[in-house]
């Protein structure tokens, strides 16, 4: 796996961090839901957004804007290897985290529409 895909894969993860937290805080439910998820979508590479998962919640915990921001940050400088087919596995993954706990809340629907506008325009 080269560096810039694993960046992405990373910031892949921050980004569902931040819809996972953005209601009520992080669950168990959550976490285990975003690693079956990820499992599924990133397959072998998933350990790569595991390990950031897992950082932002029991290590580093950043603000949910800080740490949009930095993910936006990462997708904009390896966006010549963020491919279409990449983009819309990134939307699949944070928003199959979005629905995996009784549904949308308004706040996890805000952030999903601004990460599919914001990842749309790179």
């Amino acid at each position: 796996m080269n560096i810039q895909l694993r960046e992405i894969y990373r910031s892949i993860a921050e980004v569902a961090y931040v819809i996972a937290k953005a209601d009520k805080g992080l669950s168990a439910t959550e976490r285990m839901a975003f690693n079956d998820i990820i499992q599924k979508e990133l397959d072998y590479n998933s350990w790569v957004a595991q390990s950031r998962f897992e950082l932002l919640d029991e290590v580093t915990q950043p603000s949910l804007e800080a740490a949009y921001r930095e993910a936006m940050a990462d997708f904009k400088r390896y966006k010549t290897h963020l491919t279409p087919a990449l983009k819309e596995k990134a939307k699949r993954v944070v928003k199959q985290v979005a629905e995996s706990c009784c549904g949308f809340s308004a706040k996890e629907a805000l952030i999903l529409t601004r990460f599919e506008r914001d990842l749309d325009e790179l």
